[in-house]
């Protein structure tokens, strides 16, 4: 099991806002975690980065070690990746620096056959090669995007949380974005979890999917059970 939260419950102040969830994520696999807005499925996220707030009890185990309480940057060191919502990009830094700044130092970076790089992230993402010279701030919502899951990538980490990589971008874009990220995953034979509020087209490219709602898991499955059952994505998620 690469990652596991065992009784996982989360605090903002005084607001409980996860209550006593199980998850686990096998190596190799590709997981869906879906639910509408303030579910808590970015909480759970930054639960799972050490980024405060939250507050957290339970365990969250990571490659058989227990990493509530570590800073995020220890969590990072360790392989995991994360790719927030908000882009996080440095706007008055050139693309190519915002790239290099996601490499980790030698001690951290895994002894791999295989290693991202800035290579790779041209490869895989044209754009950013044109714009290498470019600002952040000078970017487009879709190309702050690859910016941002390049330069995660660029810390070659062994499991990626990606929090609505296609959140507000137009659907040839999206598409564009899902599928660098599915070619990656392959080539790299990377461990990764995708937010989303809910994906018909995203399923059949999973191996396991979770559902919130208020802060609690409410369905853990095969995607098979989601994309084959309208009435269960309605009574799970308000969509048909």
């Amino acid at each position: 099991m690469m990652l596991q939260a065992k009784n996982l419950n989360v605090y903002y102040g005084g607001a409980h806002v996860i209550f006593d969830i199980d998850i686990d994520i096998v190596e190799g696999q590709f997981v869906g975690l879906f639910g509408r807005n303030g579910s808590g499925k970015s909480s759970l996220f930054r639960a799972f980065m050490g980024l405060t707030p939250p507050r957290v009890t339970g365990e969250i185990v990571f490659k058989k070690q227990n990493i509530v309480g570590l800073p995020p940057h220890k969590i990072a060191n360790l392989g995991l990746g994360w790719v927030p919502e908000d882009r996080k990009i440095f706007p008055n830094l050139t693309v190519r620096r915002n790239l290099r700044l996601g490499i980790k130092s030698a001690r951290h970076t895994p002894n791999k056959d295989k290693l991202f790089g800035l290579d790779e992230a041209y490869k895989y993402f044209p754009k950013l090669h044109i714009l290498r010279k470019k600002l952040g701030a000078q970017m487009s919502g879709g190309e702050q995007q690859m910016l941002t899951v390049a330069r995660t990538m660029m810390g070659n980490p062994d499991l990626v949380l990606l929090d609505e990589p296609t959140e507000g971008l137009a659907p040839n874009i999206a598409k564009d974005m899902l599928d660098m990220i599915l070619e990656i995953r392959k080539d790299f034979k990377l461990t990764a979890v995708v937010v989303e509020q809910f994906s018909a087209k995203l399923l059949p490219y999973l191996d396991h999917c979770y559902v919130m709602e208020m802060g609690e898991v409410i369905f853990s499955g095969s995607p098979d059970v989601l994309a084959k059952d309208e009435a269960l994505q309605q009574r799970l998620m308000g969509v048909g």
